[in-house]
């Protein structure tokens, strides 16, 4: 398909310019190197549709390019045809298990090469297309109930990937972590620090919700840091392919941009709490809105680590520990450990500031 971005990676000067050429004439968008560390460096940054790579390269050999392309969320799609020598059937059967998606073997003509190129694309795009179909099942949005309920369904079929209580999924200013990610199980926390190490937190999720859309919109960095406050399981769509979706379905933006202009209002009104709330009030508001947010077991409870509430409210964990102290004794909650249960919500809305 022109204009699909294909890397090069091969040791022989005169092959890979013989490869550059033949794509290039295929009018097809070429770069080359013959330095596995530098090709990795390539596609981390800027992710390619093809990769065609020898064996024996200078720092990493080609096996070890297969192998860190597979490991990674948004490299793992990727098409990888290793180009062998003629009979080097061992390596061959060592490629495709390692994940390689073809080979080629020394010599070769034209048509051999455009034509393997040519079939990893034109596959790639069908399973994209049958996937779209299959799994988002799009429809009118504007006739949905809920506005992202297919966007739930295109997460279906991915690898989950797990991550333990305390682990940071991304940090502020890393562009590889770019997507949207889905929670299957457990909960995860995005915040914000200042130099001095204070942790302002902008958002608690749970089960069946997502999070990542600000750095995906913008699409040059992540902007919060992402951490696991439990044990969790995590699906992902990558940046890439959510700028695919985007292209392909103008309508998704617009439900994106109505999301994240939610997200932000909401962020607002935290501000403006802080600014005008005494913190009784803020504490009492923010353990309302989690109890109804449903991070706990039932209703009217939630489990979350003092530190983490704190930093919600934007105050230190010894006054959180004072003022949850003294709504124990009036009667508004109850504390099993990290555990709040609710016991008089009408008083807790209704707190004066």
């Amino acid at each position: 398909m022109e204009g699909s971005k294909i890397l090069v990676i091969l040791e022989d000067f005169d092959l890979r310019v013989k490869i550059t050429e033949i794509l290039t004439a295929g009018k097809y968008n070429v770069k080359s190197t013959d330095n596995g560390k530098h090709a990795i460096d390539i596609i981390r940054k800027n992710p390619v549709d093809v990769i065609i790579s020898g064996k024996n390269l200078s720092e990493i050999d080609g096996f070890g390019v297969l192998l860190v392309v597979n490991k990674f969320t948004e490299t793992a799609g990727i098409s990888f045809i290793m180009l062998l020598h003629d009979k080097d059937y061992d390596l061959a059967r060592r490629a495709m298990e390692l994940g390689a998606d073809g080979h080629l073997m020394i010599p070769f003509d034209d048509g051999e090469l455009l034509n393997q190129v040519e079939v990893r694309l034109r596959k790639k795009r069908l399973q994209h297309d049958l996937f779209l179909k299959k799994h988002l099942q799009l429809r009118n949005i504007d006739n949905s109930k809920d506005d992202m309920s297919w966007l739930r369904s295109r997460f279906e079929g991915s690898l989950p990937r797990h991550f333990k209580k305390n682990q940071v999924l991304y940090y502020k200013g890393e562009r590889r972590a770019l997507g949207l990610h889905y929670i299957i199980s457990g909960k995860i926390k995005t915040y914000v620090t200042d130099t001095a190490g204070n942790v302002f937190i902008t958002g608690i999720y749970g089960p069946h919700e997502y999070f990542g859309l600000q750095g995906t919109l913008l699409g040059i960095e992540n902007k919060e840091i992402a951490e696991a406050i439990d044990n969790s399981e995590i699906l992902t769509i990558p940046f890439a392919e959510v700028q695919h979706l985007i292209t392909d379905y103008p309508e998704i933006f617009s439900v994106f941009a109505k999301d994240l202009a939610q997200t932000l209002s909401t962020r607002d009104e935290k501000l403006l709490d802080i600014a005008y709330y005494s913190v009784r009030k803020r504490i009492a508001k923010a353990i309302i809105g989690l109890a109804k947010l449903g991070h706990g077991a039932e209703n009217g409870q939630f489990i979350l680590p003092r530190h983490d509430l704190a930093c919600i409210v934007g105050i230190a964990t010894e006054t959180l520990s004072r003022v949850l102290g003294d709504f124990t004794k009036e009667g508004l909650i109850e504390k099993e450990g990290n555990n709040i249960i609710v016991l008089d919500a009408k008083s807790l809305e209704m707190m004066k500031n």
